[in-house]
């Protein structure tokens, strides 16, 4: 099914999944998961269902960006309910029978300063809060933007980002994967302090977002190599890890 995040912070975002394609049991080669939108400061990741009216995932949501970059007026926000209004008008029922998920993140230029967005498109009813798993998908779908308006909302969280002890990440996929990865970075985290903490050693902290990449690549990376060591008939996370960096 896949597994996507998106993590903000100071220096900027990046977006990041696997590669794999799966159908059911069967696996169905890689195929691109992580998308640019130029015109927008923007990009987006997606799991789930990889069709739209019987075409691949990689052709129609290349050609959504581009479309929608011929209106008259284009924003992040925009490009959000654009993508959930053709998703739910063009794709077939059995399509929407799977889950799909989402994440378009980009800057926008407000009045005030400039600043990140994300918005969550899903078609997906519900969460299980014990195992992770989605409980069930819509013929509907909806979007709405989760970090500034919500998880970044207060001038304090503002500013302990703008000061660099804050990030925030977004992660969505198949559920033993998106739980293995949350384990994975706070084991990494914890250690990865204690190296940068260490004065006789010549290690640090990243300091640009492609720095930031990196580890997170690393982190997907080692999930999807739990996945090929493991008895999943067609592993539905690994393949070459794709990345996107927004610089801030």
């Amino acid at each position: 099914m896949t597994l996507i995040l998106t993590h903000i912070d100071r220096h900027g975002i990046v977006h990041a999944s696997d590669s794999n394609l799966t159908a059911g049991d069967t696996a169905a080669g890689i195929g691109r998961k992580v998308f640019d939108v130029p015109y927008l400061t923007a990009g987006l990741s997606l799991a789930g269902t990889y069709a739209v009216d019987g075409t691949s995932m990689e052709v129609w949501m290349r050609g959504a960006i581009t479309d929608y970059g011929t209106e008259a007026v284009q924003s992040v926000g925009g490009l959000a309910e654009y993508l959930c209004e053709r998703l739910e008008s063009e794709m077939t029922a059995d399509e929407k029978e799977s889950p799909s998920l989402i994440h378009l993140a980009g800057f926008v230029d407000a009045a005030a300063s400039r600043h990140a967005e994300f918005y969550f498109i899903r078609n997906i009813t519900g969460l299980d809060p014990n195992t992770g798993a989605y409980l069930g998908a819509s013929e509907h779908f909806a979007a709405n933007e989760q970090f500034w308006s919500r998880d970044c909302a207060t001038p304090w969280k503002r500013q302990v980002l703008a000061e660099g002890a804050g990030s925030q990440l977004y992660i969505n996929g198949f559920p033993s994967g998106r739980v293995a990865y949350l384990g994975l970075s706070q084991q990494l985290g914890a250690f990865f302090e204690d190296v940068w903490n260490n004065a006789d050693w010549q290690f640090r902290r990243p300091q640009t977002i492609e720095e930031v990449a990196l580890l997170l690549e690393l982190q997907v990376h080692a999930i999807g190599t739990l996945f090929t060591v493991s008895d999943y008939a067609a592993p539905p996370i690994g393949g070459p890890v794709q990345i996107l960096t927004l610089s801030a």
